[in-house]
This record gives structure tokens, C-alpha cells and sequence, in this order.
């Protein structure tokens, strides 16, 4: 069946760690189309301000990435310039491909605004097995949501360009990356038992936009400082999310985990 040109259509990243005889190789494992949204040729709309006002993107971008981290326990990310200029210079080849770099990546296209594309990504979690002994770990169908909330994950960087039919692609094409990358597969799926929770039983009940999207102008969220004003005149802020001590303990284990397989910031 041959998409529309307005159909949306998501792909998703895993990093695998093979272990064998003392040795850690890695293979990065690229997923092919896993979520297709047929659609009937949409009308010319105005491009959404959450793509053409800079802000209002990396707010829109924080805000809804942050919705469904708050909903799984996790602490907000933040705004990590290093990964945008990456996730934009990439985008702008119009490559309907992974970019195999060292960060966790999701990719989408035709989605009119920010927030439908990320909800796109969030709402794979219906398919997601969160059991706490066998859980469903790295899948096509769920691999952007697992990233989305992965525990160890700090920061994010977004680009998007209008592709206009370059390389066949029509419409926006938006790429995230994200630092440490997520979807760490291997050992009977120990780090997504580590790194993916369930839905908090309140819901979003308790989610503050406010420090849901403090990171995009240069504020970091924090599970554990107060806020207080640096030198440089960004804020530490608390996020108003439940994280339990043993997860924190988990994301400071994975964050070093990536380092010593040489997976550093450029």
C-alpha cells in the first residue's frame, strides 16, 4: 500500500551491547517503518508557530516530551543546544533514515504541529508490557515511546526542515535526539526494567507546564535542587515529578554505563 503525502510516519533507534568472553562490542540495531497514519490528502495550513517561532518549538518540544516523563516517574529533560544543531543540520539532508551518530534519535514526518508528532511517539505506550520481570523491552511498535521516558535520559535537541519533496519527502521532517541515548538492549532487558515505569496512578495529575519547559530557556530541571538563580543567570529548578531514590540510583548507573562504552557528548 503507497502512503499519501500527508501521512505521518515515525521510525525509532536501539542501541544493542552484545557481551561475550569478557569483551563488549556494540551494533547499533536501526528500526524500519514501525507506526504508518494514513490520512487523506490534507489542505494547505500555515505553518504551525511550534515549528516557525524558535521557542515556541523548543517549549513545544520540552513541554509535551516532558508530559509523558512526568505521567512515567522520570525527571524533565532539558534543552541541550549540541544535540539541536546535530538534529538540525541533519534534518536538513532530507534523509528518511537513521543517522547512526552516538545519540538516541526518533525521527517523524508530515505531523502539522510539534505536539501531535511527540504524542505520536508518546501514545506507543498502549502496546508497551510493563512488567517488572518480563517486560517488553525494545520493539519497532514502542521504541520512540521507550526513549521518550527512559529513566537515565537528560537532555533532548530538536531541528526540523520542510522538506518540500526533497528525496521524496513531503512536508516537515522533525528529528530528537537525546543524551545518554535510551533503548539499551541485552541482558534479559535489565536496563529497560531500570529505565521504563508504568503510568503513575494520578495520571498527570500535578504536571506543571511551567517547569515542564524551564529548560528551554537555559534552565535545568532537577529532581533534587531548588530552585536558585547561577551566575550565569539560568535556574536549577525542581521538577515536580515523582522519582523514586532507587531510579535516580539507576540513571546515575546507566549515564556511566554509556560513558565507558565511549558514547561521549561532541
Amino acid at each position: 500500500m503507497r502512503l499519501s503525502h500527508s501521512a505521518p510516519v515515525i521510525l525509532a533507534t536501539a542501541l544493542l551491547f552484545i557481551h561475550a568472553h569478557a569483551q563488549v562490542t556494540q551494533t547499533e540495531v536501526v528500526a524500519t517503518t514501525v507506526t504508518h497514519y494514513y490520512t487523506a490528502p490534507a489542505p494547505t495550513v500555515p505553518l504551525s508557530s511550534q515549528y516557525s517561532d524558535d521557542l515556541d518549538f523548543r517549549t513545544s518540544i520540552l513541554n509535551s516530551t516532558n508530559f509523558y516523563r512526568y505521567e512515567h516517574s522520570v525527571p524533565f529533560l532539558y534543552w541541550n543546544t549540541t544535540l539541536a544543531a546535530y538534529a538540525q543540520e541533519y534534518s536538513s539532508k532530507c534523509d528518511w533514515q537513521h543517522s547512526h551518530g552516538a545519540y538516541g534519535e526518533n525521527l517523524a514526518r508530515g505531523y502539522t504541529n510539534v505536539t501531535a508528532a511527540v504524542e505520536a511517539w508518546g501514545d506507543e505506550r498502549k502496546d508497551y508490557d510493563f512488567s517488572t520481570t518480563n517486560p517488553t523491552g525494545f520493539t519497532e511498535p514502542t521504541g520512540h515511546f521507550t526513549q521518550l521516558v527512559w529513566l537515565s535520559t537528560q537532555s533532548t535537541g530538536c531541528g526540523w526542515t520542510d522538506c518540500d519533496g526533497q528525496n521524496g519527502l513531503d512536508g516537515i521532517y522533525l528529528v530528537c535526539e537525546y543524551w545518554p541515548p535510551g533503548n539499551l538492549i541485552g541482558q534479559n532487558n535489565y536496563w529497560f526494567k531500570q529505565n521504563v515505569f508504568p503510568e503513575r496512578p494520578a495520571g498527570d495529575d500535578g504536571f506543571n507546564e511551567l517547569e515542564a519547559t524551564r529548560g528551554a530557556t537555559g534552565g535545568v530541571p532537577s529532581a533534587t535542587a531548588s530552585a536558585s538563580p547561577t551566575a550565569s543567570g539560568t535556574s536549577m529548578a525542581s521538577a515536580n515529578v515523582e522519582v523514586r531514590r532507587s531510579n535516580l540510583w539507576a540513571a546515575l548507573g546507566v549515564t556511566v554505563a554509556a560513558l565507558l562504552f565511549g558514547l561521549g557528548m561532541s
